[in-house]
């Protein structure tokens, strides 16, 4: 996506993202742990279709999320692993029904690789926060005990870390949909993995890793169904575009887009942390991380309406005019 940028740039990123998973898992692979690899193969569908529309364009919103759907099916008939807890009484019934439950994750994996492509706005933004989710990820595994989850984490964070190195600060390369949708796509199955082979886990600590990507998308669609438009109707209110406009209202000045831009990541990359933080502290605890959950959501629409009714307020508030031959420090 990366709309906040000023000058035409590659967005094949992802081709390299790509590549260093495509080593890694071979590495991995070669070690006896497959998982990543077989991973990697179900995700082609879903990845060729990003990587044509950064190549052509003109690829709908559809057909994407479809070929998306499409390849989490594949990992589901192959792995034979599905969500199968909601960690809440009122939906358990719901992964009872195994077509259900299935649905349910497809549902999942496919609006997590969309989701990650929706903050894809500014430099660093989205790779950061893939790197940030691995991490914890990461943690996760090596909590429970789990070798492979660990490499998965691991080859994830330093494929993504390769890339960010030339998209932060100045933007080199963009990830374009296809780096978007198949970091998305791994960290979303690596959770799923995780609840696999760890039933202790907490579904709503997994959705704390994840919370910043579900938070803009959850938002995202209140805003446009509020609107009366259609959800995959593009608009520039985010919340990493609210945060590039504040520092340009308040602080740059106009014509500053390649100093907001990274600087806006960095002001939003440790709210991206705390809820990871968080999802890690409390990976076994259901009613605390559902705490935790809802106190960040909370938190979150609370500080984006915040700063979207003090940009407006700047804005509307009227100029002091001067006389032409004076000015304000006379």
């Amino acid at each position: 996506m990366q709309a906040s940028h000023t000058a035409p740039t590659p967005r094949i990123g992802g081709v390299a993202v790509m590549a260093g998973m495509l080593v890694g898992a071979g590495i991995a692979f070669l070690q006896g742990q497959p998982l990543y690899l077989i991973l990697l193969l179900t995700s082609l569908p879903m990845y060729a279709t990003g990587l044509a529309e950064d190549l052509f364009r003109h690829i709908s919103t559809r057909v994407r999320y479809a070929s998306t759907a499409l390849s989490a099916l594949l990992a589901v008939w192959i792995l034979g692993i599905w969500i199968t807890t909601a960690d809440s009484y009122v939906l358990e019934w719901l992964f009872y029904f195994m077509p259900a439950a299935i649905l349910v994750t497809l549902f999942v994996v496919a609006s997590y690789c969309h989701a990650f492509n929706l903050i894809d706005g500014l430099n660093g933004l989205a790779s950061g926060t893939g790197i940030l989710i691995a991490a914890g990820l990461a943690a996760i595994g090596a909590q429970i005990g789990h070798a492979e989850i660990i490499t998965m984490s691991v080859i994830t964070a330093v494929s993504i870390a390769g890339f960010f190195l030339f998209n932060y600060p100045f933007g080199r390369i963009f990830l374009g949909d296809g780096g978007a949708y198949i970091i998305g796509y791994m960290l979303t199955w690596t959770a799923l993995v995780i609840l696999h082979v760890a039933p202790e886990t907490s579904t709503w600590a997994m959705f704390l890793l994840f919370f910043w990507p579900l938070a803009d998308t959850l938002f995202a669609i209140y805003r446009r169904r509020r609107k009366g438009v259609s959800i995959d109707t593009a608009d520039r209110l985010h919340f990493h575009q609210l945060v590039l406009r504040g520092l340009e209202i308040f602080f740059l000045g106009r014509n500053k887009r390649t100093v907001a831009n990274p600087l806006a990541t960095s002001v939003i990359l440790p709210f991206v942390t705390a809820p990871v933080i968080a999802g890690v502290a409390f990976w076994d605890k259901p009613l605390i991380s559902f705490l935790a959950l809802a106190f960040f959501g909370v938190a979150f629409v609370a500080t984006y309406r915040l700063g979207l009714a003090a940009a407006q307020g700047r804005l509307r508030r009227p100029r002091r005019r001067w006389p032409r031959n004076m000015s304000p420090a006379e």
